[in-house]
């Protein structure tokens, strides 16, 4: 039983997990050094340039993006999140992401849904009274976790656009409610157990003991559980895995567990890292997967676990499709030996109302440097040079082509790439991704 226990607790649980390292990771405790340039709970951090492969934080982000992130706690009471106006820079795309504790993106604030001038909304946590007064004609937003996640994306452009999406940025602010003071991090991130540098499936993937591991995980769970108990139909399962010792509790210590336990627990850990990392890796040699969904998940454990360790803080589907694409057109791994094209035909480019972008990932999920330190390509770059048709065709290639105007380089091995479509149009799971044709060596 603590096998299957194990093994299903590494699945439902790892998003979290996930949660409380990166919020461990991207902020600091109260009385810590300022110097570290970490921020505290519900202040916002806002990145000043597009994110490069010299940013490590969190796997497979997008190059074409300024963003703003904050971890927020509602334990506390109700906090205000500032939504700047569309109205100060028209037609810029910005949103401003709002996850829970598990990862799911259930809500998304821009320009879209938003009052054109901006509007200051309401978030609430989940056990919490109706605010009262301060909240009158404000749009209030019920979060199903204490611990929220901001990942707010400005899109930018090269040269001096950077000023502009900046401006537009810094409207962005958190505060707290009336009467209530400066958050705190939770008590799962405070007592974390471990390093955060790496992800727990990174982990076991780069060759850590499972043991080690599963000790690390199994605590930083049971220990976040307190403050994100999950949602109501979740309680059964986690209250199925106490009957090996794995309960909510803030003092949880993997070493009074019974050690028969702890190696069925190991083992089902080992099975379900297996299982996310197997996953991760299309079964099918298609050249790109149009996902059906994504930053919401319901009852999908394995889908969410799978994001979280392929791509945290991935958007709903309705704001933006990701379209992973890992092989070419003749089903064979993408690599940077080889030189690819991809043609996108006149009538038949990315569906998006807002921007598309193709960014380019390392075998480490990263994004690679490179001599001219370009990380994606779309519709946006400047200097891209159209087909005589009007077509485009995009070059991949790790030596530099003659004509560079179009050009995505790749690493010497092995890399993949993600096809990102803002305010994707109806019909866009129907549209066939062009796939990645080699050239003649």
């Amino acid at each position: 039983m603590a096998r299957a226990i194990g093994y299903a607790a590494f699945v439902y649980g790892y998003p979290l997990v996930e949660s409380f390292r990166t919020c461990r990771l991207q902020t600091r405790a109260p009385g810590e050094d300022a110097a570290t340039g970490r921020p505290l709970v519900d202040e916002v951090a806002h990145s000043p340039r597009p994110w490069t492969h010299e940013d490590r934080d969190i796997v497979t982000p997008a190059n074409d993006l300024l963003y703003t992130t904050a971890w927020i706690n509602l334990a506390d009471g109700p906090r205000l999140l500032e939504v700047p106006a569309a109205t100060s820079d028209p037609g810029r795309y910005f949103v401003l992401a709002l996850y829970d504790a598990y990862t799911e993106n259930f809500a998304n604030l821009g320009p879209r849904n938003c009052a054109p001038g901006g509007e200051t909304v309401v978030l609430v946590g989940p056990g919490a009274p109706d605010p009262d007064g301060f909240a009158a004609g404000r749009r209030v937003v019920r979060c199903p976790t204490d611990l929220v996640w901001l990942i707010a994306r400005v899109v930018v452009g090269d040269g001096d656009d950077v000023v502009a999406a900046r401006a537009l940025q810094r409207r962005i602010a958190i505060s707290p409610s009336p009467g209530t003071g400066h958050g705190r991090r939770p008590d799962g991130v405070e007592r974390w157990v471990g390093e955060p540098i790496e992800t727990m499936a990174a982990l076991v993937e780069h060759g850590e003991p499972v043991a080690a591991v599963a000790e690390r995980f199994y605590a930083n769970l049971c220990r976040a559980l307190p403050e994100a108990p999950g949602r109501t139909e979740d309680q059964g399962m986690v209250a199925w895995f106490a009957k090996a010792e794995l309960r909510p509790s803030k003092d949880f210590e993997w070493g009074n567990v019974d050690p028969l336990v702890r190696e069925g627990l190991v083992e089902g850990l080992a099975e379900a890292v297996e299982l996310v990392v197997s996953a991760s890796r299309s079964r099918r040699a298609s050249p790109w997967v149009v996902p059906t969904r994504g930053g919401r998940y319901g009852n999908d454990y394995l889908t969410r676990a799978l994001t979280a360790y392929i791509g945290l803080g991935m958007l709903a589907t309705d704001e933006a499709v990701y379209c992973p694409g890992h092989f070419d057109a003749d089903g064979a791994p993408l690599v940077g030996s080889r030189r690819y094209t991809m043609r996108f035909a006149p009538d038949d480019t990315p569906p998006a109302d807002a921007f598309w972008s193709v960014t380019l990932y390392d075998a480490d999920r990263f994004l690679y440097g490179n001599e001219i330190g370009r990380h994606a390509i779309g519709d946006r770059t400047p200097g891209l040079r159209r087909d005589p048709d009007g077509g485009l065709t995009l070059v991949f290639s790790h030596a530099r082509p003659q004509d560079a105007s179009n050009w995505l380089p790749t690493p010497e091995g092995r890399f993949y790439l993600i096809l990102r479509l803002y305010y994707p149009r109806d019909g866009v799971r129907g549209w066939r991704v062009p796939p990645l044709r080699p050239l003649p060596a």
